[in-house]
């Protein structure tokens, strides 16, 4: 009897080491990426995304949460204009058979400095990836979304714990972490925008003075740390917005500008609006409402610059003010320039402008702050 037992206890460590053993090869195999023939060129930054599931005992099968998962994403990051979403079955031919149907896992992607996916990226002429887990270890869950600049491998990660795995939770906490990682992301993605913009339109951007997004530079050489990054404050979220919630309400409309500027204007707008929220002195609309009502009154935000068809957008959004302006170049500089109007009464409350060398407008992030301080009446 004991003889059989310690058999069975052998044969076991036998599969286990087996097991493990064809594990790790599996791991250091090199996967083949195909590239896809390059698509039709575009100043969207195009991006990609991977559900990912960690842990076991999940009610949803990976399966649902992934179809799910790639929708909300894709109507997310197509509401904001500034990016193109790779639709899920290029990503399958580019991968051939090293792509998972079923749950995959965030190590296999962030190896040796996100290998993987910056090889898929390629493939695919993505400028990020998107990567949103859900991890569950025994009775706790986390959600987690991480972005990763193609190019270079840099990084933007954002966690939280999610009491007790409940969806409307998730709901939250997902809408949560875009904004945050917009947050954390906005330089690099402004940057790899007017990268784009040059290549498209060689004239109309000169060098910067910094080493565009896609040039790599001794960082790519060092490993990024496996541990996720900053976690999300829901409750914090949750009463500044309750705080903002009796204020004056202001709609931020998008930054009018050229066609070749547009996803540039766009990174800018959404980051005035970021910088006014912080602020905490209006209730502001959200970018979905706002494109649900402009569409609704066959209004887009682009065609805003008329005060007069402004002002109408801004009583349908039921907003009493409203912020719109103007991004473009005069000579060798960029011009960004904003005001605030009463809808009510259609008189201009406060102006401010920011400006800075044409092809450096990654410059204008760090003057928002001042800028919104000046628009609002802020101290």
């Amino acid at each position: 009897m004991m003889l059989k037992k310690c058999s069975i206890r052998l044969v076991r460590a036998y599969w286990l080491v087996a097991i493990l053993f064809f594990a790790m090869v599996a791991g250091c195999a090199e996967v083949q990426v195909r590239a896809l023939p390059e698509p039709p060129p575009t100043a969207k930054l195009r991006v990609f995304v991977v559900p990912i599931s960690t842990g076991p005992g999940w009610m949803n099968p990976h399966e649902n949460y992934a179809k799910n998962m790639i929708a909300v994403t894709q109507r997310h990051f197509e509401r904001m204009k500034i990016y193109e979403v790779v639709p899920e079955e290029n990503l399958k031919l580019v991968l051939g058979q090293s792509w998972y149907s079923e749950q995959d896992w965030m190590g296999r992607w962030s190896k040796n400095h996100w290998e993987l996916a910056r090889k898929a990226g390629k493939g695919l002429h993505a400028e990020y990836g998107v990567f949103t887990e859900r991890n569950r270890r025994g009775k706790d869950f986390f959600w987690r979304l991480v972005l990763v600049n193609i190019e270079t491998g840099k990084k933007f990660d954002v966690w939280m714990p999610v009491p007790g795995g409940m969806a409307p939770q998730y709901q939250e906490m997902i809408q949560a972490s875009y904004g945050e990682i917009f947050r954390q992301a906005k330089e690099d993605l402004l940057a790899t925008a007017i990268q784009k913009g040059r290549a498209r339109a060689p004239g109309s951007f000169p060098q910067p003075s910094v080493p565009p997004a896609g040039k790599p530079g001794s960082s790519e050489r060092q490993a990024l740390p496996e541990k996720p990054g900053s976690s999300i404050d829901l409750e914090q979220i949750r009463k500044a917005e309750a705080s903002a919630a009796g204020r004056t309400r202001l709609a931020v409309l998008d930054l009018n500008t050229s066609e070749p500027f547009k996803v540039i204007a766009l990174i800018l707008s959404e980051a005035l609006r970021e910088e006014i929220f912080r602020m905490g002195a209006f209730s502001l609309v959200n970018r979905e409402n706002m494109e649900q009502v402009l569409n609704e009154m066959g209004l887009q935000q682009t065609g805003l610059v008329e005060e007069r068809q402004a002002v109408r957008a801004g009583k349908g959004l039921a907003a009493a003010q409203i912020v719109l302006g103007q991004f473009g170049t005069v000579g060798s500089t960029s011009v960004l320039q904003v005001k605030r109007i009463d809808v009510e009464t259609q008189g201009t409350l406060a102006i401010s402008s920011l400006q800075c060398p044409k092809g450096r407008e990654e410059e204008l992030l760090a003057g928002l702050s001042d800028l919104a301080r000046k628009l609002t009446g802020e101290k």
